[in-house]
């Protein structure tokens, strides 16, 4: 049975966004989570900010990265690493937050309804705009009402139709962590995609999809902000699974985002 939620956040000079990362966690109804800042080489005055921080919570508690671990998903690999049987696991940016109250809460009662222990259970998201603060997109892997359950096959089959689940809007969770364990640290930008195309090629994955709004996530991350490299990193993710049908994928992906965006639909 899961118990406990696991924010692992990478840092590097942000204090000044992460309060309301912070308030929306400290406000949920379900209580058993901690959150983990995995911090980079930050000024003192930020690191500081976090150490006190952690103070006024027990809940809270920061790591420095460790050399070996390199970038954000280095940064992700080494909080990966801490994760318990009990626990599920998101990794957010500085800049999201819960997007309700009892987010975590209703999550966790669904999963603990049913007696299979899936590996990844993928919620939705929104994508914010960080001035106005205004909604871009929805963040939505598959429709559905209530719930879906993939195996590999079906998986690897939505990723082939460009769909993708939001990483900050998934859980992961030990069995997860077992199968695969870590994040490439070979990309810096798509490193997300490319864990979900190559745990699709594992045998024997249990994948929930749920109809839950997680988080809120905001357009003010590097990934938003270096195109090229990411262009060339997804194409190279898809690339690496599906050889020379990599343009289906890669096509629908941006096909299906500026849908999403216009038209609202997925």
């Amino acid at each position: 049975m899961i118990t406990s939620i696991k924010i692992i956040v990478p840092t590097l000079n942000t204090y000044l966004i992460l309060p309301k990362l912070i308030n929306s966690l400290k406000i949920q109804t379900w209580k058993d989570w901690n959150l983990l800042f995995v911090d980079g080489d930050s000024t003192k005055k930020h690191f500081d900010w976090i150490k006190t921080a952690c103070l006024s919570d027990p809940r809270l508690n920061v790591i420095k990265q460790k050399e070996n671990f390199k970038g954000i998903y280095g940064a992700m690999n080494q909080g990966f690493k801490t994760i318990k049987d009990n626990e599920l696991v998101l990794f957010w940016g500085s800049d999201d937050w819960a997007i309700y109250p009892s987010a975590f809460e209703d999550v966790i009662l669904r999963v603990n309804s049913y007696k299979n222990k899936y590996d990844l259970i993928i919620c939705r998201g929104k994508y914010i705009d960080f001035k106005s603060q205004k909604i871009i997109r929805n963040a939505i892997f598959l429709k559905n009402k209530f719930l879906i359950y993939l195996n590999s096959k079906n998986f690897k089959k939505s990723l082939f139709f460009g769909l993708t689940p939001p990483h900050q809007a998934t859980f992961f969770n030990k069995k997860a962590y077992e199968k695969l364990s870590s994040f490439s640290e070979n990309f810096k930008l798509a490193s997300d995609l490319d864990y979900f195309l190559r745990f699709s090629c594992i045998d024997n994955i249990s994948i929930l999809v749920l109809n839950n709004n997680l988080v809120n996530m905001t357009n003010n991350g590097i990934s938003s902000q270096r195109n090229i490299l990411r262009f060339k990193e997804v194409f190279y993710s898809y690339k690496n699974i599906f050889g020379i049908l990599f343009f289906v994928p890669y096509t629908l992906r941006y096909v299906r985002r500026i849908l999403t965006k216009v038209f609202n639909v997925r």
